[in-house]
């Protein structure tokens, strides 16, 4: 069964590259990100972070490699801005160190919007007479952090052994009815192990003399402190377990990831990218 991102016409690459020559004249600063699927996403998200420049679209140039080569044929334009996720680069030592590229500190822009004033303005959205302290008592989110910490670091732990020995296979896709159990929340083991055991056998294949198990207990070290670990858990797993936590909770009615991403992203404040605010408008002034 395919995704919806995966359903939608794939933009050409010559459309990607030439997109910004159209929609120039309507912004005040191009802004370049990396994920095809999450235009309206992006430009709420920039609009709220910069609301005195004229921003009428964002344009994603369908993964790092690309956004990436764009900004180092773009270093004397001051008008161009190159958003990047972190995902393992820093642990990996792969940052691109240019200047109009400019790093989120967590591992997607996703992870930013797990904010408490979000999610009960989100509550509230699905039950107007709810109050705040019903919320509050029912929601705790250093709790919920711990219990994604819990159900996620193992798993990003092999997406990073994936990333650190280039091992070519895809990011498990978590479908929460598919994939997840309610009661605790957990991913099943008919989901996960697969995915290790593939891990597993493509490193024999690469790396003969190394042994998954030890390699693995290494990478851990980056996932032991929960806050800190959870830089490096990619956003929408954390969301997909927020959204399954949210409508058992409350009893929403369903809704996919998307809509759950965008209806959150209107409603957060971002204060957790002032850094990134800051930055941006220092190097455009």
């Amino acid at each position: 069964m395919i995704t919806i991102e995966e359903s939608f016409p794939r933009k050409r690459a010559n459309y990607l590259k030439g997109q910004d020559v159209v929609w120039s004249q309507f912004n005040d600063v191009n802004f370049y990100v990396e994920d095809l699927y999450q235009e309206n996403f992006y430009l709420q998200i920039l609009k709220n972070l910069f609301p005195n420049i004229k921003i009428s679209k964002i344009f994603p140039l369908g993964g790092k490699d690309p956004v990436i080569k764009k900004a180092k044929r773009s270093l004397k334009n001051k008008k161009k801005v190159f958003i990047l996720d972190l995902d393992f680069d820093e642990i990996l030592n792969k940052k691109e160190l240019c200047d109009n590229i400019f790093y989120l500190e967590k591992y997607s822009i996703e992870n930013y919007l797990v904010d408490k004033n979000a999610i009960i303005e989100l509550v509230k959205e699905e039950n107007p007479k709810i109050k705040t302290s019903e919320v509050n008592q029912k929601f705790d989110l250093k709790l919920f952090y711990n219990e994604c910490f819990n159900i996620l670091s193992e798993l990003s732990s092999n997406l990073l052994l994936i990333q650190k020995y280039e091992l070519g296979i895809d990011y498990l896709k978590i479908e929460p009815h598919r994939d997840c159990n309610l009661n605790p929340i957990c991913l099943k083991e008919s989901v996960v192990t697969p995915f290790y055991q593939k891990i597993e056998a493509r490193l024999k294949e690469k790396k003969p003399r190394l042994k998954y198990s030890a390699q693995i207990n290494k990478l851990k070290v980056h996932f032991k402190d929960v806050y800190k670990g959870l830089i490096y858990v990619p956003g929408k797993y954390i969301l997909n377990i927020l959204n399954i936590k949210l409508k058992k909770i409350f009893k929403f009615s369903q809704s996919n990831l998307s809509t759950f991403i965008y209806r959150l992203a209107k409603n957060c404040e971002f204060k957790e990218l002032e850094y990134l605010k800051i930055s941006i408008n220092e190097y455009t002034k």
